[in-house]
This record gives structure tokens, C-alpha cells and sequence, in this order.
């Protein structure tokens, strides 16, 4: 039996080769793209191994990523207090080429018993033809993780290499939301597009089927809820429930900062704050850009523009409160996201330009950035028009 689930195992992240300015790249394949985008699940959850880079026990003995405390691994939902951040635990060192991150994928705040449909009822959605596990029923005993008001986190120790700098002159762009080999990440989770400051995962827009988690009706609190539990299912990915973020984890400070009312500090016209890293290693930043202007993105949901009041342009990323919520394809989208897109397409109306500039971004502070790569990259694509913006 063994040998039958290592072979289908193997079947399953079957990668295929493209070269790109001289260079051999691995893509995940075509079929496996199709199966995480669509959200398809089984009773081994969503099938997105494909992306997945390594192995958390290989990431672990390669002594690379940063050390979490013994305690991280096994805290209980009920012992999570203020005391111990919730039972958060988020490490990251950085060097002159990456982040590196370890984290226990639990919230630094308290989390609510969730069940995605209602207490009493399963973990389906009317747009799945076929529930793949029609008997689990939120609010029973199913395994860890599981109480009767409904389903908490359990700690699952992930890991994350980032690039510390993007490259937006990148030959191969737009690319895949959920790559990370082709831009030098690594990770062992599949349906991960970016790491929330927190060290929470961003998963993409779908969770059940081929409609966003909006258009299924799931109820999120700050964002994020956890997987169906699955311990106590057959197949090699079944586990408790693992909690992550699909929409804007609003909670967050970089939300909060710009929310809290002008007599308690609030800085609602200063360009939103950092609130995570995409796997291309660009900045994801809350909803507003400069003078709390709604950002001028492209259909991968980015732009360039500057972050703070130096005026130092960058390409990033903004949350939106509607899908893709964060980013539908690693960019910029150069007017090509949809080719990106399986299944449900989740780009931008974007810019109707290949590539988007914020209105107020300094021309010269724009090629200053991108002669780090081509400064005369910009002048084989159509840009946005700023003073009409």
C-alpha cells in the first residue's frame, strides 16, 4: 500500500519544463495548477501539493530557518492568553537575500469556535456537485481541534522562504499567484500566495469549489478561518484544522492604524501600512495609498508607487475588500494575468495599460527604481495615464 500512495503521490506533482532567457525553470504542472485553482477537494483537502517546494522535515533538518520554542508545537486552543500572544509564534531572520520564516500558523488574537456553514451543520457549499465529506458535521467530535461550538486551530508548524527584493523586470511575469520556485521561495504549503506579518498564511481567493470565499457564503472573522477537520479521515493529508487567511485580516494593525478615529491617532491619509509578504518578495499593504487614495492597480492587483513620504517607489501590492482580496497573479500583469487564471478568473479590471502607476508617483524616482534591473524595461509596455488618474 505504501508503494501505491508514494507512486500517486508522485503522479500528482508531476512538473513540467520551459526555458525562459536561457534558463531551465520548473512550473508546476497543468493539471495540478487546475486542481488548486479550482479549489477542488477530496478527503485529503485541497489539492494543491503541487506547489509545494519541500517537505516540513526537510526544511527542519537543513537548519536554514529559524528555531521556534518546543511549546509553539503543542499549545492547546484553551491556553492561548494575552500572556502567551495566543499561542502566536512567528520567527524570521533575514539576510541579504531572504526572509526566513517558521511559525506555528496560529493568530496573535483570540479566535472564536468557527463552523463555516452553521453549528450542527457540514463544511459544503451548495456549488460543490459533490461534497467530499458528506458526513462531517461542524460540532462533533471530529478529531483535534474540535469542540461543540464548533471548530479552534491547532498548531502546524510551516515555513516560508521569501526573496527580500523583488525583481519587476522579471522575463516570465505575470506568474502563477501560488509559484514559488520560479521566483526563488520556498515553501511546504500549497495554496499559499503571501505570509501576513503574523506569520499567518494567505491562501487565494477559493476555498470550496470554483467561487471565492464571499460567493460561498463562509462567514470570516478578521479574515481567516480554519480548514475542515480532517483527522479522522482517510488519506496522507488528513490533519486538524489549520487556520489561515483568505480576506483582509482587518484586525491587524496596519488595518486598525487607519480605522481608529482621529482623536485616538488614526492615519487614514498616509499610505497604507505593511501587512505581509507575496511569495515574489513585494510588499502586500492595507487599502489606502498616499493621501488615502484608493490605489491604481493592475489586474494582479499591484502597482508602482511610493509606500511612505520619502517619495521611493516600489512595485506592491494593496488588500481590497473584494476578490482576490490580495493578489490574482504575481506581477506586474503586463495586460497577461489572464493567462495566469484557471478556472474562475479573479484579475482586475486594472489601469487599461500594461503597466500601472500611481497618480503622484515622481517619474524620475520610478526609473531610479527600475534601472536597478533595465532602466529601458519600461519602454516596451503602455503605461497608465497619471494626470488623468
Amino acid at each position: 500500500m505504501s508503494r501505491i500512495i508514494t507512486f500517486i503521490s508522485l503522479v500528482f506533482v508531476l512538473i513540467s519544463f520551459e526555458t525562459i532567457s536561457g534558463k531551465f525553470v520548473r512550473h508546476v504542472s497543468e493539471k495540478n495548477m487546475l486542481l488548486c485553482h479550482t479549489g477542488v477537494r477530496t478527503t485529503a483537502g485541497r489539492q494543491c501539493n503541487g506547489y509545494i517546494t519541500g517537505s516540513t522535515e526537510e526544511m527542519e533538518k537543513s537548519g536554514e530557518y529559524p528555531d521556534i520554542e518546543p511549546y509553539c508545537r503543542t499549545i492547546d486552543w484553551t491556553e492561548a492568553n494575552m500572556d502567551n500572544n495566543w499561542g502566536n509564534c512567528m520567527e524570521m531572520i533575514i539576510d541579504d537575500q531572504y526572509r526566513w520564516i517558521t511559525t506555528n500558523s496560529v493568530p496573535d488574537y483570540y479566535f472564536n469556535p468557527y463552523c463555516p456553514i452553521g453549528r450542527g451543520y457540514g463544511y459544503c457549499v451548495e456549488q460543490e456537485v459533490v461534497c467530499p465529506f458528506p458526513d462531517l458535521i461542524c460540532g462533533e467530535d471530529n478529531g483535534a481541534g474540535t469542540t461543540f461550538l464548533g471548530d479552534v486551530w491547532v498548531p502546524s508548524v510551516a515555513h516560508f522562504k521569501i526573496p527580500l527584493e523583488g525583481n519587476p523586470t522579471r522575463p516570465d511575469r505575470p506568474g502563477d499567484m501560488y509559484d514559488a520556485e520560479t521566483v526563488g521561495a520556498e515553501k511546504d504549503a500549497g495554496p499559499v500566495t503571501a505570509v501576513a506579518i503574523n506569520g499567518i498564511g494567505i491562501q487565494g481567493p477559493n476555498d470550496a469549489g470554483d467561487v471565492s470565499i464571499d460567493e460561498g457564503g463562509f462567514q470570516l472573522a478578521c479574515g481567516g478561518h480554519v480548514t475542515p477537520p480532517l483527522d479522522k479521515m482517510p488519506g496522507p493529508l488528513s490533519g486538524p484544522p489549520l487556520y489561515h487567511y483568505h480576506k483582509s485580516p482587518e484586525c491587524l494593525a496596519p488595518f486598525r492604524n487607519a480605522s481608529l478615529g482621529f482623536h485616538h491617532g488614526a492615519q487614514p491619509y498616509q499610505h497604507a501600512q505593511l501587512m505581509g509578504w507575496a511569495l515574489d518578495g513585494f510588499g502586500v499593504y492595507a487599502y489606502q495609498d498616499v493621501d488615502g487614495a484608493a490605489p491604481i492597480v493592475d489586474e494582479c492587483g499591484g502597482h508602482f508607487g511610493p509606500v511612505d513620504e520619502t517619495g521611493k517607489v516600489l512595485y506592491h501590492y494593496h488588500s481590497r475588500p473584494i476578490v482576490p482580496y490580495h493578489l490574482a497573479c504575481q506581477g506586474p500583469s503586463l495586460g497577461q494575468c489572464d493567462k495566469t487564471q484557471r478556472g474562475t478568473n479573479y484579475c482586475h479590471p486594472g489601469c487599461d495599460a500594461d503597466i500601472c502607476v500611481q497618480p503622484g508617483t515622481k517619474e524620475e524616482n520610478l526609473h531610479e527604481y527600475l534601472a536597478k534591473w533595465d532602466e529601458s524595461w519600461l519602454d516596451n509596455y503602455s503605461t497608465n495615464d497619471v494626470s488623468k488618474c
